[in-house]
């Protein structure tokens, strides 16, 4: 079977490390490890993935009957493809759309800021919503931007995490990430999704510290805080690579827009996963509410 589009360096990873295991299925998809990769074979369900080789869903019903979760899997360079067993399917990326999916850096002003954080809040708080981590966004919102205390340990250490994303102080920044990261459940526990929403704002903005994102890269790539899909997540957002969902969302915050336009954008990266779209967001909110405390 031929897949409709890929992240155009997967070729090049998977040409260093050819011999692959499947590391876990899922409805929408599969993950495949290659060396200290993961790379998603399946549907654009959550978007184009930025370790993503896209298939239909029909390509990937068959795919999913033909393999199990011990089948052996190979990248074969000749032919582009990658081989599930001996006899099994065969994903070729011939005739595939390479795609790369990045965040534009953008100079914001205080006026654009402060008009597209009040569609983006307005969009937000449309109906109830609540994070993986148990925090409910409209009241959070509504006591930080009244300067009043967080209420619980959760809305305590995500305030303080807001206090040091352009601080220099290696400690204390690393004190805050290790609550978040792998902080929640699932398969990209919320905090990740927090920070790559984070991450995401600062592609396009700069408000990150040079010391925070060091630390949340040492933290990511060497030691084991969070799941295996969680951590690459993260090492593609330090690395500024999204997926097509939050490249949209986070470049249409960040420029000049409208109210339709951004709520189309935020619905599709909403409606991702049983929480992730929201805990995403929500990281994007952080980011915006960092760079309006920068500009002020």
């Amino acid at each position: 079977m031929h897949a409709t589009e890929y992240q155009q360096q997967i070729p090049f990873h998977l040409a260093n490390q050819p011999v692959c295991q499947i590391h876990s299925i899922f409805q929408n998809g599969l993950n495949i490890k290659s060396g200290n990769c993961l790379f998603f074979v399946g549907t654009v369900k959550n978007g184009r993935l930025p370790f993503g080789i896209h298939l239909t869903q029909e390509q990937l019903k068959q795919l999913l009957n033909g393999i199990h979760e011990n089948s052996s899997v190979s990248w074969e360079p000749n032919e582009r493809s990658l081989s599930f067993g001996e006899t099994g399917p065969i994903v070729s990326i011939v005739g595939a759309e390479p795609f790369d999916w990045r965040i534009s850096s953008e100079l914001v002003t205080r006026e654009l800021l402060s008009d597209n954080l009040a569609m983006f809040v307005s969009v937000l708080l449309e109906e109830p919503r609540v994070t993986g981590l148990a925090i409910d966004i409209e009241s959070w919102l509504t006591r930080h931007l009244e300067g009043r205390s967080a209420s619980g340990l959760t809305e305590q250490l995500i305030s303080a995490l807001l206090d040091v994303l352009d601080s220099s102080e290696t400690n204390d920044i690393e004190q805050q990430l290790r609550f978040v990261i792998g902080r929640g459940k699932g398969l990209t526990p919320s905090g990740d999704d927090h920070l790559v929403g984070l991450l995401a704002i600062h592609e396009a903005t700069g408000i990150l510290s040079t010391a925070f994102v060091e630390t949340l890269r040492r933290l990511a790539e060497k030691e084991r805080l969070t799941t295996d899909i969680g951590r690459e997540y993260l090492l593609y957002a330090l690395e500024g690579k999204f997926s097509s969902t939050v490249v949209k969302a986070a470049s249409e915050l960040t420029r000049k827009t409208d109210i339709n336009m951004l709520k189309t954008l935020l619905s599709e990266l909403l409606d991702m996963g049983h929480s992730s779209g929201i805990d995403t967001v929500f990281g994007m909110l952080l980011g915006l509410l960092a760079l309006r405390r920068k500009l002020e």
